[in-house]
């Protein structure tokens, strides 16, 4: 993923209601930050959470097992699966001339 420069022109806008923002200034104001900076870090704390969430694989013993054993020894292409690779290449995979 390409690093993003910090750029303190950048701005972020949200609309929000009076009691949204009272009870956010408060969390701030009890963490000792800045409104911008507690919602900027509690942002990227949540970005960082959904993106550990997307990106990564998590799996039980069983199911690592299970991947293994699949990649080690994996079964024997059906026609479906034959099928696919052809649609895919015909249609996705195209070579450039």
């Amino acid at each position: 993923m390409a690093s993003i420069p910090d750029r303190k022109e950048t701005r972020l806008v949200a609309r929000t209601s009076k009691d949204i923002q009272e009870i956010i200034q408060r969390a701030a104001d009890y963490s000792g930050a800045s409104l911008s900076q507690f919602l900027i870090d509690s942002a990227m704390e949540k970005a960082r959470t959904v993106i550990t969430q997307t990106e990564s694989l998590q799996l039980s013993m069983k199911g690592a097992d299970a991947l293994f054993e699949a990649l080690e020894n994996p079964p024997k292409a059906n026609g479906k699966l034959l099928e696919a690779a052809r649609n895919y290449k015909d249609t996705v995979n195209v070579t450039n001339h």
